[in-house]
């Protein structure tokens, strides 16, 4: 479980993570750079390594450029990152060309690795190969310009979303989701994914605490508990009887609340200050007055609703494997304690329809 500053942060929209200050102050963090540098070169990689100057002459720059602490060679070659949002051919020619400019100034052939956040388009992911790297992994060809060019992607992830999460799938997965905080995520409490969440907190805390006002977090945390609250009754509507995500919905907005409740009742017993005065109901928080506002709680996709007559076509299947004659009114009973079947009247109703649409039951 993440601890309650943690859970509390959220990544302001302009910084979150895949963006380009949020992914090189990741990326540039010893202990991610020894995640990538273990899964590409191997154990014998760690701590081995510096983070560099990606700007050259011509005014290109990679994302990041991992070097070794001495020469380079082919053991121990330079590592180029890039965090992409669409991998297309046009990336691919710049990716070649950031290489070229370090083979020139190292005069090894680097490993890349290249992670998407949105799309690969099918020009390139036709070219795509296993590799025996990792599974998660899919491999570029990068005759005379790399020793190796990885690809890793919400695809490329998807079938490895297992708890434990892999430290580079969680790096990945980070990544992609792209979400401000830590209670938007499923995998919240995986420890990689808490780490990067943690740089992130660490590297903005001055920021942070500068945007933080007393109005401005109570109407943010307003904000996301009145969003929470039609969450819980919209998935109540759509659901039915499966009360499955509006408790997961609920769950998440009492752990809100309770980070809350513990990160400013630390401040208020902390502070010398007095209590604020009340709001007056004109206020607003400060900035622009159009609406920036994102909940940091997760958005969970309803199961796709059945049609009434679906419904029924199931349960006279299951029925029928144990009883020779249909009970319609049984059906009828059920189905309506279900949360459908409201537009039929009675069992006959039910029954005509059924057998004037599935004639061969």
């Amino acid at each position: 479980m993440a601890d309650n500053d943690l859970l509390q942060f959220v990544i302001p929209h302009k910084h979150r993570p895949g963006t380009d200050l949020m992914t090189k102050l990741m990326l540039e963090d010893s202990r991610i750079m020894n995640l990538i540098l273990k899964t590409l070169i191997g154990r014998n990689a760690e701590d081995k390594y510096i983070v560099a100057s990606c700007e050259w002459i011509d005014g290109r720059h990679a994302d990041v450029l991992y070097i070794p602490k001495d020469s380079a060679t082919e053991a121990l070659p330079p590592v180029i990152v890039e965090i992409q949002n669409t991998v297309d051919k046009t990336f691919i020619r710049r990716i070649i060309k950031y290489c070229g400019h370090v083979i020139d100034k190292y005069h090894v052939e680097p490993i890349a690795l290249t992670i998407c956040v949105h799309e690969v388009r099918k020009s390139v992911s036709d070219l795509l190969l296993e590799t025996p790297k990792a599974h998660y992994l899919k491999r570029l060809p990068s005759d005379c310009w790399a020793q190796e060019h990885f690809l890793m992607s919400k695809a490329t992830i998807s079938d490895f979303l297992n708890t434990p999460l892999s430290e580079m799938v969680a790096l990945g997965y980070v990544l992609t989701k792209q979400e401000a905080s830590l209670l938007s995520l499923e995998h919240r409490d995986d420890p990689t994914v808490q780490m990067l969440y943690d740089i992130s907190r660490v590297a903005l805390e001055h920021e942070i605490r500068d945007e933080e006002r007393t109005v401005e977090v109570l109407l943010n945390v307003c904000e996301n508990n009145q969003d929470q609250y039609k969450r819980i009754i919209e998935a109540i509507e759509e659901d039915g009887n499966d009360s499955k995500r509006a408790r997961i919905y609920a769950n998440d907005g009492l752990i809100y609340n309770e980070t809350c409740q513990r990160k400013y009742t630390k401040q208020l017993f902390n502070s010398s200050m007095p209590e604020p005065l009340a709001l007056s109901p004109t206020v607003r928080a400060s900035g622009s007055s159009k609406p920036t506002h994102k909940s940091p709680l997760r958005i969970i996709d309803p199961d796709p609703r059945k049609t009434d007559m679906e419904w029924v076509k199931e349960f006279v299947e299951e029925y029928r494997t144990t009883k020779k004659r249909m009970n319609w009114k049984t059906c009828f009973d059920e189905g309506r304690n279900a949360g459908y079947l409201g537009t039929y009247s009675n069992p006959q109703s039910l029954k005509n329809t059924f057998n004037k649409l599935n004639p061969k039951h």
